[in-house]
Formats: C-alpha cells, sequence, structure tokens
C-alpha cells in the first residue's frame, strides 16, 4: 500500500508540473472554447481547451536558430563588430519576418547582430555568397524595420529568380549590359530612388521593396515594371489575408 501511494503522490506531481514552454513559446492556460463552425460547415461543440504551449511565431519557426552572434568567417567589412542577440530582439526580427512575403520567408538565410556598418547610417547588409544578412543598431532605432528586411533579404533572392525575366527587368529599369564587367545604368531612365543608381542588385531590391509595401505607387508611377515584377516573382510576393 506505501507503494501504491507513493506511485500516485508521483503520478500527481507530473501531471501538476508547469508546461515547459521554450522561449519561442508561450504558455495557454486551460480555458474553455465556445461552440463555434468552421469555414467548411463543420460543427463544433463547447468544449475545453487544454493547457498547452503555443508558438509566437508560428510562420517563421524555421528561423529561430539562424541567429549569429559572432562575425561570420569571412564577412567583407573587417573592421565591422558583432555583439550577442538579445531575446527581444530576436523577436522583434522573427516578428518582422512573420510579416515578409512568403518569398522571402523561404529563403536560408542567417542573420547576424551588427553593431555599427562602414557605410554611414547603413541599417542592414547582404553577402551573397556567405548567404548572411547583418542587421546594425541603425536597424533597431528605425521606423522602417519591416521596409529594411524586405530590402535586404531581397538582395539574396534576387540571386533566384530566373535569368531571362530578371534581363528584361534589367533593361526596362535602365540597365545595359556592356559586354565585359558589370552592368551599366542608362542615364535617360527614371530612378525609383537616388541610391538605385548604385548598382543592379540595390536597383532591383529597390523595385522588390516597393512592389510589397508600396505596390499600387510603384504600378501607378512604372506599370511595365510593376507588371514584369508580377511576373518574375508570382504570388509569393503578394500580402497574406490571413
Amino acid at each position: 500500500m506505501r507503494w501504491a501511494a507513493f506511485l500516485i503522490i508521483l503520478m500527481t506531481e507530473a501531471w501538476s508540473s508547469p508546461l515547459p514552454c521554450t522561449a519561442w513559446q508561450v504558455k495557454v492556460r486551460t480555458h474553455p472554447v465556445q461552440k463555434y463552425k468552421r469555414a467548411d460547415g463543420t460543427d463544433y461543440s463547447k468544449a475545453g481547451r487544454d493547457e498547452h504551449c503555443r508558438d509566437k511565431f508560428p510562420k517563421v519557426t524555421q528561423w529561430q536558430n539562424r541567429f549569429v552572434d559572432t562575425a561570420p568567417p569571412g564577412w567583407p567589412e573587417i573592421d565591422e563588430k558583432f555583439k550577442p542577440w538579445s531575446q527581444a530582439e530576436k523577436e522583434l526580427v522573427m516578428k518582422a519576418l512573420s510579416i515578409q512575403p512568403l518569398a522571402l520567408r523561404n529563403l536560408k538565410t542567417l542573420i547576424a547582430r551588427g553593431t555599427r556598418s562602414s557605410k554611414s547610417r547603413n541599417p542592414g547588409t547582404a553577402v551573397k555568397n556567405l548567404n548572411t544578412v547583418a542587421l546594425y543598431d541603425e536597424f533597431f532605432s528605425s521606423g522602417e524595420q519591416l521596409r529594411i528586411l524586405t530590402h535586404e533579404l531581397s538582395h539574396l533572392y534576387l540571386h533566384e529568380l530566373e535569368l531571362d525575366k530578371l534581363g528584361r527587368l534589367a533593361t526596362e529599369i535602365g540597365w545595359r549590359d556592356p559586354g565585359k564587367g558589370p552592368l551599366v545604368r542608362r542615364k535617360e531612365i527614371v530612378l525609383l530612388r537616388p541610391d538605385s543608381g548604385q548598382s543592379f542588385t540595390e536597383d532591383v531590391a529597390n523595385h522588390l521593396e516597393d512592389y510589397f509595401h508600396d505596390r499600387k505607387n510603384l504600378c501607378q508611377k512604372f506599370p511595365r515594371r510593376c507588371e514584369m515584377i508580377r511576373h518574375l516573382v508570382g504570388s509569393d510576393f503578394d500580402t497574406e489575408t490571413k
């Protein structure tokens, strides 16, 4: 009898122990669920929902282990400093990632925590051969974090696009191939932004950023560019309704 009572005590303690949620989850207490009808017409009766852990950012759980605390090996700017991420900073980025288009969320990219860029007032840098984006102090003090993240990820994403379609877009937005060396900017073509003339990749990243965050305005000003981008990226760059 003593052993039976001991086992009952152990089982009771196990059942009543706190649910072990991770730093990326929130605990949802036991609560009643009201009767409701699903979109497909199925009726669900009133019931109780057990205590459980819920992911804070369910759309981007695959990004949880992609945060880099030190200088990425081979980082081109040797004078730039990096530091460990705080959980609050990670969650801020995860929230911003959750709102990005599917095409960017599907990238397998690392994110490093830089302190200050070697370029003045630069919030982020993307390095393709390292498949890494660095976010600096400037990013965390900015009010345009969603746009910045879209822009930097677009620098990496554009390398996955169809070359023929990308080449046609290049011609439309004002770039020509001299045969040798990098593409050359045609001065008679209107720039989307002043820094779009820095490089072809900067120009495309600017266009993809506006296509996601300010599509109506982009398409009104440059309908042909907008149509080319739509054919280039498809529906994976559309805003999700849920």
